[in-house]
């Protein structure tokens, strides 16, 4: 039940917010800064004060928020968002009437990182009702992306009723758009918001900034009926002229999912638009089913980006049907086609085809099972392995390509199979009898998966046994092997492939499993980074060519200073860039080469208020969790702000999109060199 009166606070507060009326006696007074906010990481109290962190103890740090110095309160505010500790509220809440503007600022920002409610009253109290020239804008527009962080239904509410703000109000419409998204991806959204959404996103009279994230609203909440707003999506997805907003405003439209909506994404296609816009129109096929869209999806398998060709090929395995197997075979057939649309255009025959053309089957099973023996890389393998996970007769197959020479990306890989095939509802009916000697090859896979504590099957088996009731569990003593296992893994670094097997464990116990978390265990080096610029450049030199990026030591010390040290021993050099995933990230860095791998020690998220996601070309941590970062790292296409606030930004890409979109997934960093 609502808290009635709280309710009510909420509304008389929020509309003094939307009407933005002047009132002199509730700010505190302004206080030039002077210079005390520019520091060097080199000054030891900043050292301190980001050590505290090492420590994980909120008290380390409370001091701090007390200090007369305002840029260590600033500091140490902005350090307890990489906490999000509860317990931290009541020392945030107190600096939210600092005399210092950013210090205020740091403590809303990391209130929000927080996100509980017991903060939405003192953030909404803290809110300047001035003018839109006033000097309290930056702050008032944190606070209404923090409430969307944290407030409850009542603030959302309020804050997706206001009409009061124009285009001349930049950072306001802005925390406006900010507050709407976050609320949205807490799964809350009030209706009302939907026309003030389009109203932003598709007019050019507003700050990109606020279209930006009103086109990320409407691209990313899948509950949002959008079919009356047909016609002035259209006209923005064709006028558009940002990139970036276009590309959301594709993704949006298409999910109407009509032939009008059809017909816009293939004009769109036909007018060669950039890769990223092109990959966004592929991806929106996938609200036209029944193979509506097969047409576009063949064109875009012949597309020279192999990206955009991978979407294509994926559409036809999800959507396409018997009736595209003639032009699929033609274009597996095809030089110069990707090996990972290949794969996937001969898993989507074998989908497709009837089970009864036994001869047309046996032929597409035969040219994958040419292609595996010719793979040079793993991640072709892998690829093309992977293609048979729903071939249930091809199982003593695939577990025959997991010897000791098979690579980690291909036993992981094989893994993932062994569970798509378990689960398939055919597979009793080829292998019949607990006797079938299918259950001992299996077996005999699964435990030599676990006795050389192979961290990415591992994670998969866990998951295989979190479902599986068969006749498997009476062969495999998960008990048993899961401790020998475990007794094989490393922590902090097999973190997450421990909690999968805890997870397991748990649930066939009938018991609660809390996840572990890892503490960090990875000193920041100072003498290194007190040798630095406070922007460092980096080249990354890979198959495809250079990316050049600048690194923030002091948004991200201690991501900075790892990836410095990873440099200069050479660790990058030769590493496979193992996960490339269209128009999102590539990921790099992970020593076993399947995305399971990391170092002996883990490095701590940082999260700086100074910087977020809604851009293109960000370099940040790979990550399982609060914590866990070492060595694997991403880049982005295009903005993603969902990721804001739960992964270390350290950089970003000054020089190479073009590589980037080039780059493809087995592509190999030839080095990396700090180039200044």
């Amino acid at each position: 039940m609502k808290n009635i009166q709280l309710d009510r606070y909420l509304k008389v507060v929020m509309l003094l917010i939307s009407s933005m009326i002047f009132v002199i006696s509730c700010f505190p007074p302004v206080v030039e800064d002077k210079g005390d906010m520019f520091y060097t990481i080199s000054d030891p109290t900043v050292q301190s004060i980001i050590n505290a962190q090492d420590r994980r103890l909120t008290d380390s740090i409370i001091p701090y928020l007390s200090h007369q110095k305002a840029l260590y309160r600033k500091l140490a505010a902005n350090a307890l968002g990489s906490f999000q500790d509860s317990l931290a509220i009541p020392h945030l809440i107190g600096l939210l009437h600092d005399d210092q503007e950013l210090v205020r600022q740091a403590a809303v920002f990391s209130l929000g990182q927080i996100g509980h409610k017991n903060a939405e009253r003192d953030l909404i109290n803290a809110f300047i009702g001035v003018d839109s020239t006033g000097p309290f804008m930056k702050t008032n527009s944190m606070i209404l992306e923090a409430l969307g962080k944290s407030g409850t239904d009542s603030s959302m509410n309020l804050i997706c009723k206001i009409k009061g703000y124009t285009p001349k109000d930049t950072l306001l419409l802005y925390g406006q758009m900010c507050a709407l998204y976050r609320f949205g991806m807490r799964g809350m959204f009030c209706p009302e918001g939907l026309a003030l959404l389009i109203e932003i996103a598709t007019h050019n009279q507003y700050p990109e900034s606020s279209r930006l994230m009103a086109a990320h609203s409407l691209q990313r909440f899948k509950n949002l009926d959008l079919t009356k707003y047909f016609d002035v999506l259209k006209s923005a997805c064709i006028d558009e002229k940002n990139v970036n907003i276009r590309m959301c405003l594709i993704l949006a439209t298409s999910r109407i999912g009509s032939p009008a909506t059809l017909t816009l994404l293939e004009d769109l296609y036909s007018r060669g638009l950039d890769v990223r816009i092109q990959s966004n129109i592929i991806r929106g096929l996938q609200h036209f089913g029944g193979g509506s869209a097969s047409h576009l999806a063949l064109r875009a398998v012949q597309n020279p980006s192999a990206q955009v060709s991978l979407l294509g090929a994926q559409y036809l395995v999800d959507h396409g049907t018997e009736l595209n197997e003639d032009e699929m075979t033609s274009l597996a057939l095809q030089r110069g086609l990707s090996w990972q649309a290949k794969a996937l255009l001969y898993e989507a025959l074998l989908v497709h085809i009837p089970k009864y053309k036994v001869l047309t089957r046996r032929d597409i099973i035969n040219a994958i099972k040419n292609q595996i023996q010719k793979s040079q890389s793993p991640y072709e393998k892998g690829a093309y392995i992977k293609s048979l996970h729903n071939e249930v007769l091809e199982l003593p197959y695939i577990i025959s390509l997991g010897g000791k020479n098979a690579s980690f990306v291909v036993k992981t890989i094989i893994t993932e199979c062994i569970e798509s095939i378990l689960k398939n509802k055919s597979f009793g009916l080829y292998y019949k009898g607990s006797k079938n000697p299918i259950y001992s090859m299996v077996i005999e896979y699964l435990n030599e998966q676990c006795n050389s504590g192979n961290v990415g099957s591992l994670a998969v088996i866990a998951s295989i046994f979190r479902s599986e009731t068969g006749l498997l569990k009476y062969y495999f003593k998960p008990d048993s092997m899961f401790g020998i296992a475990k007794n094989v893994l490393k922590l902090p670094r097999d973190i997450e492939t421990y909690n999968e097997i805890e997870t397991t464990l748990a649930k066939m116990n009938h018991t609660k499993y809390e996840v572990k978390k890892v503490a960090y265990n990875h000193p920041i080096d100072w003498q290194k980074l007190n040798k630095l610029k406070d922007t460092i450049n980096v080249i990354i030199t890979t198959d495809k060519g250079a990316l050049n990026l600048e690194l923030y030591p002091k948004l991200a010390p201690g991501s900075v200073a790892n990836f410095i040290t990873l440099i200069q021993e050479s660790f990058f050099n030769d590493k496979f860039i193992h996960r490339v995933v269209p128009n999102f990230v590539i990921q790099a860095g992970c020593p076993r080469g399947d995305g399971y791998g990391g170092l002996d020690y883990t490095i701590r998220t940082e999260i700086n208020s100074s910087i977020n996601f809604q851009g293109e070309g960000l370099v940040g941590m790979a990550s399982a969790g609060p914590d866990t970062e070492c060595s694997q790292f991403f880049i982005t296409y295009s903005p993603t702000p969902h990721l804001d606030g739960k992964y270390t930004i350290f950089g970003k890409m000054t020089k190479g999109m073009e590589v980037l979109m080039a780059i493809n997934q087995g592509d190999k960093i030839i080095d990396v060199k700090v180039a200044n």
